[in-house]
């Protein structure tokens, strides 16, 4: 067998997955509750492009202002590395919203570890047929997005990412066969 890859998220698939997450579902005879905190990590996870363990790790202390301006500053558990950059206000507004409805005024913001939210999205990609999915792809979603974004600049998109490697940001911005198709069918010129 060989080795399991994760597949970017469509804009479409992501919208998907966190409403069935927020709203709950019933799936193989089996009620999955709504819930908002998974919902949140995968939000964050799609809009900042941190690992899962980052984001689960997330503190109020994590986000400074700086200039009239948000940043995230964290060391990455994986690499150690540090990263420091801007956080939309979009997102700060609702990291915000979050944490004043769960009474959140200092410490974590989640209250839960890794493989609880991997549990839930496996459940959830199931149910909505979602293949080669998980944690990882919500950062695949960000790179690709930003790789569209920014006309294709694959060293932000790696910056971006706090990758070492451009090779490993090809990686994740690699389309589908069938996206493949698509464009190529979209590009045909016939004189």
């Amino acid at each position: 067998m060989g080795r399991y890859v994760t597949t970017a998220l469509t804009e479409e698939d992501y919208n998907k997955l966190v409403k069935t997450i927020r709203i709950g579902y019933t799936y193989n005879g089996v009620k999955h509750r709504p819930n908002d905190q998974i919902a949140t990590i995968l939000v964050l996870e799609g809009n900042l492009g941190c690992r899962i363990g980052d984001i689960i790790a997330l503190t109020t202390d994590s986000f400074i202002l700086d200039g009239g301006i948000w940043k995230l500053n964290i060391s990455e558990q994986k690499t150690g590395k540090k990263r420091y950059f801007i956080v939309p206000q979009a997102v700060k507004e609702f990291i915000d919203h979050y944490c004043k409805a769960n009474g959140i005024t200092s410490g974590r913001l989640f209250d839960i570890e890794s493989p609880a939210v991997w549990k839930q999205l496996r459940a959830a990609t199931a149910y909505l047929g979602l293949e080669n999915t998980s944690t990882h792809s919500l950062r695949k979603k960000i790179a690709c997005d930003l790789y569209e974004k920014t006309n294709h600049d694959i060293e932000a998109v790696c910056s971006f990412l706090n990758h070492s490697s451009i090779n490993t940001t090809r990686r994740y911005i690699k389309r589908s066969d069938a996206q493949l198709e698509a464009a190529i069918s979209a590009s045909v010129s016939i004189a």
